[in-house]
């Protein structure tokens, strides 16, 4: 079986370390980032070894070494003879990839998203359009850990599993054990855990990924009200969250289910299963890594998988530190996170007044216009993932056109 790894980032390698130990599976690399695709590729070419380190949930450490078979940056070469795409890379690279793949599209084939970030759906819709038909596409809520590269393509490390990761296929005429064949395959690739489960409907799992509420919730929440000078410690991303901070989290998480809520009801029919709030999806992922459950403050700050985990920041001449609002916590999850979930409120008449709060700074750091007096009416909504921006503008036509 040869699968296409689509990305070169964290998620990637780790993948390609964990799928390389099944004797029948064959890894393809497609990296669309020059600078880091011409190391690992030196890498490769030096036939140095891909060592991934695993931090068990008991404390033990696993360590597991491989390669893909091919690295590169040409679609034909990277599709030759695939069967199976896993897409790993960041939400705001998903279009790029999608064009390239597309003229290489055909029945049958496999496409799995580790995530399928917020909106990945639409993207697909935009881009793929009537070829999306007949391919076997399944979207799941976010990477199955936490996990950091240290060298590229030579070593990586995983600090905690997520226990449970739920997914769900594209097209509601998806034959239930096409899907769960594809799901078998991921699952012997990264191993027992986590536990991938399906829900038989996409747009749910759309709303399931946590990272576009807790990266820029906690961005905000960090340095919302910054007042420009440096910091002498470098904060934790989740141990160092306040109350504030959960709070802005709590917040949109409310609004997220709410929105889900109302699809749900008002298309029955469609077996929209609503998502759970925040603190839900923290236990069902995270249950034996979090030593206080009491509330979502205290699972966040107690969350084992996420101990290592740091603010970006940039590191001033005087050793100090500021944060860095060009990272994918900003850049990646208000475009391609609050943004849809925001476009898929309005189009159910929910009201989001903090993922809103939130998407005002985001934009204001990143020099973007979404939002404009509350409303999605900003000059480079064309940028995000939203559904209007992929030509969506009521929920009938979003539910009634899959």
């Amino acid at each position: 079986m040869k699968i296409l790894m689509c990305g070169d980032g964290n998620g990637a390698h780790v993948f390609c370390a964990l799928a390389s130990q099944q004797p029948d599976v064959e890894i393809n690399v497609l990296s669309l980032y020059k600078p880091v695709r011409d190391k690992w590729l030196q890498s490769w070419e030096e036939k140095a070894t891909l060592t991934l380190n695993c931090i068990n949930p008991d404390g033990s450490e696993s360590t597991f070494s491989g390669n893909p078979s091919l690295i590169t940056d040409d679609p034909a070469l990277a599709m030759d003879g695939v069967e199976v795409i896993v897409l790993m890379n960041p939400a705001f690279t998903h279009f790029e990839y999608l064009r390239q793949l597309e003229p290489y599209v055909k029945p049958g084939l496999k496409v799995v998203a580790l995530p399928g970030q917020t909106g990945f759906e639409y993207a697909v819709r935009q881009i793929w359009k009537e070829k999306r038909r007949s391919v076997n596409l399944i979207a799941f809520e976010s990477l199955p850990w936490a996990c950091k590269l240290s060298e590229i393509g030579k070593k990586a490390t995983v600090f905690g599993y997520k226990q449970v990761l739920s997914g769900g296929p594209m097209q509601i005429s998806e034959t239930k054990d096409d899907t769960e064949e594809t799901v078998a395959l991921i699952q012997r690739c990264i191993g027992p855990a986590p536990k991938l489960t399906l829900h038989y409907y996409v747009s749910g799992i759309s709303f399931n990924t946590m990272n576009f509420i807790l990266h820029p919730g906690l961005m905000y929440g960090q340095w919302g009200n910054w007042d420009g000078q440096p910091v002498a410690e470098h904060p934790k991303f989740y141990f160092s969250a306040s109350e504030f901070s959960v709070e802005v989290l709590e917040g949109i998480s409310e609004e997220v289910t709410a929105v889900s809520k109302a699809q749900a009801s008002e298309y029955p029919e469609m077996n929209l299963v609503p998502i759970e709030p925040l603190y839900e999806a923290q236990q069902r992922a995270y249950k034996e890594q979090i030593k206080d459950k009491t509330n979502l403050y205290t699972t966040i700050r107690s969350n084992q998988a996420y101990e290592e985990i740091m603010h970006p920041v940039k590191k001033t001449d005087d050793g100090l530190f500021v944060p860095d609002f060009s990272y994918r916590y900003i850049t990646e999850d208000v475009p391609f996170g609050l943004v849809v979930v925001k476009g898929m409120a309005e189009l159910v008449n929910v009201p989001t007044p903090t993922i809103d709060k939130v998407i005002e700074w985001g934009q204001s750091l990143m020099g973007k216009e979404y939002l404009v007096n509350g409303l999605l009416e900003g000059k480079d909504l064309h940028e995000t993932s939203c559904p209007q921006a992929c030509g969506v503008t009521t929920a009938s036509q979003l539910f009634g056109s899959q």
